[in-house]
């Protein structure tokens, strides 16, 4: 149920969705903020010491190394496909559901929280499972 309060929009998303499918890192890292903010808990950044990356250009390097590199061994490995599952985006946010296929068969899920600063991600969490080797 939406609330009358909220104006969705969707512009994000869809280039979120575009960016991924096309592997257009660059594009992708456009959605953040100069100033932008990740953080990431995973198996390899607990809660107590999640991975914490600032700003555009250390976001679109960290993209680059983690959509097309393995977190564990770094070797390169290419991506088949990408989804974008369960998004909703309000004036103020998004939330996601983004699951990566990779040549080798093994899957990445990443569940994504936002907050909005003037229509560009501000400030953005990320729970992140791999497949098991």
């Amino acid at each position: 149920m939406r609330h009358s309060s909220q104006k969705v929009s969707e512009g994000l998303l869809e280039e979120i969705a575009r960016a991924l499918r096309s592997s257009d890192i660059e594009a992708l890292s456009r959605i953040y903020a100069e100033d932008a903010v990740i953080e990431e808990v995973s198996s390899r950044h607990p809660p107590a010491h999640p991975n914490v990356t600032r700003g555009r250009l250390a976001i679109l390097e960290r993209l680059k190394n983690e959509i097309f590199r393995d977190p564990l061994s770094g070797w390169s490995r290419q991506l088949d496909a990408t989804e974008i599952l369960d998004g909703i985006e309000t004036d103020d946010g998004l939330a996601f559901t983004e699951v990566r296929i990779y040549a080798a068969g093994d899957r990445v899920i990443a569940q994504h929280l936002a907050r909005k600063e003037n229509g560009l991600i501000g400030h953005e969490r990320v729970v992140v499972v791999w497949d098991a080797e």
